[in-house]
């Protein structure tokens, strides 16, 4: 089966959304499909007006030679899969059985292209309204495709919208990559927390945790990663990780952490929880729809009301101050590689592709 995957422009640094895409790519070319990643162009129009867009239109072919970002280097990618690069025009890109949206600007693009390109599907990762309105969201999913969606929570919410058959194709985690790499029992009073500027990733309040976290517990040391340059001000009790590798994340970041702090607001599925609890971190998280898939308030994380700074630092602490509590859930924590893998969801996803021809 020939499968086109449509992925907003490449910046060639760590997205969750990607990083699914590119996982999903290995294993289906492993299982013997034709596999392209198309990318579009960063001038391809999202919020711009008409004068804009027009101006754009007349430009791209020229302003295109100076953009182009045509490497992959955070991700290995199999060699096998077919890339193409800041694609405006349908003619950049190959004629497939399956043709797949990732995200709304991808929806948009693939709305209206000939039969020839692939039966259109809109795989849905996020409720995407950091970005765009709700109403342009929500017209996305009453576009005429089959849509997969990562999570129950997601799948109610496009259900609103459309009368289509909507499948749930979970997240998952690669076991070889995300693994108990460091012994559970011996962590010292370290805490990890991912650092990001979109405000749906709360990380303000997440540092208001840790502060409050470090006055209690004098030992606290804190694990902050993330794409960007190291924030300014930080205190001396927090180390900052920037763009790590996988390897580094499984090994120093959460394999060292005894609990993972997701303060967020809004997330699709939170893949870095995942990644911190198969490596031994208890998962201390915004009770949000993104992680309810997957986790299980008392037994494997502990889920608290978003904004609740109280409570946060008191759950989190009292996995610090306990060791027989956060082992208990780190031991039920680990456990997630054995119910998300990605073999089962390549799986799935392939019928799903053949279920529509």
């Amino acid at each position: 089966m020939k499968i086109n995957f449509v992925l907003p422009p490449n910046g060639d640094h760590p997205v969750g959304g990607f990083k699914i895409v590119f996982q999903y790519a290995n294993q289906l070319v492993k299982n013997g499909n034709d596999v392209s990643i198309t990318f579009l162009n960063s001038l391809y129009p999202e919020k711009h007006s008409k004068f804009v867009n027009l101006l754009l239109r007349t430009e791209r072919s020229v302003l295109k030679k100076n953009l182009d970002n045509t490497q992959i280097t955070w991700f290995n990618l199999d060699k096998r899969i077919k890339l193409f690069f800041n694609v405006i025009y349908n003619n950049e890109i190959p004629k497939s059985d399956v043709i797949v949206a990732t995200a709304v600007q991808t929806a948009k693009y693939i709305n209206g292209m000939d039969e020839k390109f692939g039966r259109k599907y809109y795989f849905i990762q996020n409720y995407e309204t950091w970005a765009y309105s709700e109403d342009e969201v929500n017209d996305t999913f009453s576009l005429p495709y089959t849509k997969v969606v990562i999570s129950k929570w997601l799948y109610g919410i496009v259900k609103e919208f459309t009368n289509d058959e909507v499948y749930v194709v979970p997240n998952f985690i690669d076991p070889d990559i995300f693994y108990l790499s460091k012994n559970i029992k011996d962590r010292k009073n370290v805490v990890s927390m991912l650092y990001h500027t979109l405000p749906e990733k709360n990380v303000e309040f997440g540092l208001s945790v840790l502060k409050n976290l470090k006055s209690k517990i004098p030992d606290l040391k804190v694990n902050l990663f993330g794409v960007f340059e190291k924030p300014d001000n930080l205190p001396e009790y927090i180390d900052y990780y920037e763009k790590p590798t996988q390897k580094e994340l499984c090994n120093k970041i959460y394999g060292e952490s005894k609990v993972y702090l997701l303060p967020s607001l809004l997330e699709g599925w939170g893949l870095t929880c995942m990644e911190a609890m198969a490596s031994g971190a208890v998962l201390v998280s915004s009770d949000i729809g993104g992680v309810a898939d997957y986790t299980s308030d008392g037994k494997n994380s502990f889920l608290v009301k978003p904004n609740d700074l109280r409570t946060f630092s008191n759950k989190i602490e009292r996995l610090l101050r306990n060791d027989n509590l956060r082992l208990k859930m780190a031991n039920s924590a680990i456990k997630i590689n054995e119910d998300f893998s990605i073999k089962k969801s390549t799986s799935l996803l392939e019928k799903i592709f053949n279920l529509e021809r």
